[in-house]
């Protein structure tokens, strides 16, 4: 027993055993990065419950345990910056977000650091979470349109004989006409996690959309695949090849950096991503027409 209490109450082992407290700080980041790209879905909301509470748990128990270490005290400050971004996003999504939250502050208020530079940072993360929480929710009820989506084409989209995108169409009532439209999405950049989890992208293309006198119209879209093609009322609408590229492995992969796709959970329907879209679709007509004229200025001046 008492070898077992000289272990425990090693400067070094306690030191190793702060630094374990560091899987916990990783698995706020992956979260954090999860809500913003991805939409989660539950495939057992009872078993990930289950088993990331008796995961939070474990590492409560490590931030208690090596509480007077100076890495734990770092590690405390940096979950409460780290966590913020998952409270905001993926408010609701108790499962996740309640373990995670009492383990951050239970890390932060157990360690012992300086009670001055506790009572510092304390007061910057109590202005961060409140003032931050009240802008972002004010933003999302002022500045958001508030919609109701109804999904027109089945559960899932319509995906390519490829697989490797789907398309589905969305019926947009807002508080004005709405509006019909067309979403293309990459069909295999979902991550599936154990079975117990999905993380299904969010990025997306809209490539048609109808509003105000023809939005009835466009409840009946015939939309299908033709090969690698999308067709809408029988005209083509996106090609996957436009945005298939070569790496300099050789490997053959989609590119979506261009071509106006939405890399968040963030829909097209915020009245300011839209207005920014409609300028960079300007700017890009106004650059490809002065790349076209360029060769044929300079036939001219070859011929004169």
């Amino acid at each position: 027993m008492g070898k077992i209490k000289k272990i425990l109450t090693n400067k070094w082992f306690i030191l190793a055993a702060s630094l374990l407290c560091s899987i916990y700080t990783i698995c706020l980041i992956y979260f954090a990065y999860a809500v913003f790209f991805y939409d989660i879905e539950y495939t057992d909301k009872v078993t990930f419950a289950v088993v990331y509470a008796a995961f939070s748990f474990i590492f409560a128990l490590f931030f208690f345990y090596t509480r007077r270490s100076f890495i734990t005290c770092i590690i405390g400050m940096v979950n409460m910056a780290v966590f913020f971004p998952t409270l905001l996003l993926d408010w609701g999504n108790w499962p996740l977000l309640v373990p995670a939250a009492m383990v951050t502050l239970f890390g932060f208020f157990c360690c012992k650091m300086n009670d001055t530079v506790k009572t510092v940072f304390g007061t910057i993360f109590l202005l961060l979470y409140i003032l931050g929480g009240i802008a972002f929710f004010l933003v999302m009820n002022v500045f958001r349109v508030t919609t109701v989506d109804t999904l027109l084409t089945p559960e899932g989209g319509i995906v390519s004989p490829s697989e490797n995108f789907r398309c589905y169409v969305l019926d947009v009532q807002n508080k004005s006409s709405g509006k019909v439209a067309v979403y293309i999405e990459p069909n295999k950049l979902d991550k599936n996690i154990k079975d117990v989890i999905t993380l299904r992208t969010t990025i997306k293309r809209l490539v048609k959309q109808a509003n105000k006198e023809n939005r009835d119209d466009a409840l009946n879209y015939d939309v299908h695949w033709e090969g690698e093609k999308l067709f809408i009322n029988g005209e083509e609408y996106f090609d996957e090849s436009d945005y298939l590229t070569e790496t300099e492995s050789g490997e053959l992969t989609y590119d979506f950096s261009e071509g106006f796709w939405t890399h968040t959970y963030f829909e097209v329907d915020y009245p300011i991503i839209e207005i920014i879209d409609k300028f960079k679709k300007v700017i890009t007509d106004k650059l490809s027409e002065s790349k076209e004229s360029e060769p044929a200025a300079a036939l001219m001046v070859i011929g004169n």
